[in-house]
């Protein structure tokens, strides 16, 4: 048994704290992913058959998946090694 009650190992880790803040930082990094690339694709002048914010919001997108990533990656490399 595990500190926690649970009999899963993944119940040790940090993951629920890190979850939370990956998702919490990946959208505040999207937002601003989005506005800033927003900005430029308008800026550029794109062509016609290119849409700007659909653009926009696939850079934050992106942006968020890496966030959410980077926090469960994060999550198993700094967890305490045994139970």
């Amino acid at each position: 048994m595990y500190p926690c009650g649970l009999d899963t190992p993944l119940a040790t880790t940090m993951l629920p704290l890190f979850l939370l803040l990956g998702v919490v930082f990946g959208a505040l990094g999207a937002a601003g992913a989005y506005v800033i690339s927003l900005s430029e694709y308008r800026r550029r002048r794109l062509r016609p058959d290119q849409n700007a914010r659909w653009m926009a919001l696939e850079t934050s997108a992106v942006t968020f998946v890496f966030f959410l990533v980077a926090a469960v990656a994060l999550s198993f490399i700094l967890s305490p090694a045994g139970p």
